[in-house]
């Protein structure tokens, strides 16, 4: 007889929106589990590591020295299902942004703690145990920073606003910060960080995000749908706008290379973050050839870099054919590229130190993670997609798991 489960250890239900809910196709919010027991959170929502604070009079955005706990008039939390759920509340409501703000952070961080293999620890525990988080202020803009993330809002065209607190990927993006500062250290005061310090937490944060909405069933059949499956058109720039809605896709389907861009860490992002998309596009497509789902050629993602109309066509012929009856394996092999980047990705930044990192030794540390768990030819993709962005040199892929002190030539 297999023994039962008890439904509290099956965790706790949210209402959560995969894109903000003005993004066509996303209006309404998708029903998941987040890890805490049922009846572990309590009203607010609050848990062992955050709590919401929802002020009712005027509140300035933090600023140093001014920092939590806030300590003004607080609206009261907001009450738990008697099941112990949170899906009850009306996503119309006021009080559903701080419950979609607090299920966002927990939906994060149970994606990324599952590819780390061990809970995350604020970076900032030795001030505060609970991370503070303010899903509302009559502010035009959202910010993350020590022990708090507060939201305001972004006017819409029509004159209604679009909170930032119902935005998976605004909420994703600044978890991804502070993941980063918990798993790579904070640099230590009066020293120089690593000269792609800040360039690299902005193109991995975007990649939190990406992976983080990967997690969604709305998203996954959305974007697969749209293409009958060939994601290689949400990588072609002239296509980006016409098939993907999602932000954080037209964020990394970029083809910028390092000589295209500045020092601004923003715009020094884009390679990095453009390297894993093709990667992960790449391995996608590679995972569904090799499963007989499309008659293409191995591993010719790279070669395709400079897509023409044949070579598209080709593969919309290829992804199209009986798409109907393969969709679901389509997905799973899209769930499974996307596990494999993700994990070596978070195992790759055990390997980092904020007071050194480059993005040469930030690629190396994705390709021996990716190595050490069997994934040695996901391992050369992303040295292959990360040469064409010149982060690393083509012939790098010969030095993977080698002393790379002396015989590497970074570009």
């Amino acid at each position: 007889m297999v023994a039962s489960v008890s439904e509290s250890s099956a965790g706790t239900r949210f209402l959560l929106y995969p894109q903000s809910p003005v993004t066509p196709g996303y209006d309404k919010p998708e029903l998941v589990w987040i890890s805490d027991a049922r009846g572990s959170i309590l009203p607010g929502p609050q848990n062992w590591r955050m709590y919401v604070v929802d002020p009712v009079s005027w509140k300035e955005p933090y600023e140093n020295p001014y920092l939590p706990p806030f300590v003004g008039q607080k609206a009261p939390p907001v009450e738990p299902a008697p099941d112990g759920h949170f899906d009850h509340i009306d996503p119309g409501s006021h009080e559903f942004l701080g419950v979609h703000a607090f299920g966002c952070v927990a939906r994060v961080l149970d994606v990324w703690e599952g590819y780390l293999g061990h809970r995350i620890k604020w970076h900032f525990a030795n001030t505060y145990e609970r991370l503070e988080i303010i899903p509302s202020l009559e502010w035009q803009n959202a910010q993350s920073g020590y022990g708090y993330l507060e939201f305001g809002f972004e006017p819409t065209a029509a004159g209604a606003r679009d909170h930032f607190a119902l935005n998976f990927d605004v909420i994703a993006h600044e978890i991804g910060h502070s993941i980063l500062f918990s798993e790579i250290g904070l640099p230590r005061a009066g020293l120089s960080p690593g000269p792609d310090l800040f360039a690299y937490h902005e193109g991995v944060s975007d990649l939190c995000s990406l992976v983080g909405m990967l997690n969604f069933d709305t998203a996954m059949d959305r974007i697969l749908r749209r293409g009958s499956g060939n994601l290689m058109a949400l990588n072609e720039l002239n296509r980006v706008a016409e098939l993907a809605d999602e932000r954080q896709i037209r964020i990394a389907g970029n083809a910028r290379k390092m000589s295209d861009v500045g020092q601004e860490f923003h715009d020094r992002s884009r390679p990095f973050t453009g390297g894993f998309f093709d990667a992960l596009l790449q391995t996608y497509h590679d995972i569904s050839v090799d499963r007989g789902l499309v008659d293409l050629p191995y591993g010719s993602i790279p070669d395709a870099r400079g897509f023409d109309e044949d070579l598209s066509a080709t593969y919309a012929r290829a992804f199209e054919a009986e798409y109907d009856l393969k969709h679901f394996q389509l997905k799973a092999a899209l769930a499974d590229a996307r596990d494999i980047l993700a994990l070596g990705l978070a195992k790759s930044w055990g390997r980092l130190d904020s007071e050194s990192l480059t993005y040469p030794d930030a690629a190396f540390a994705v390709c021996e993670a990716l190595q050490e768990h069997g994934h040695g030819n996901v391992a050369e993709t992303v040295v292959e997609c990360l040469a064409w962005r010149e982060i690393l040199n083509p012939n790098d892929v010969n030095l993977l798991g080698q002393d790379r002190s002396r015989s590497a030539v970074w570009i």
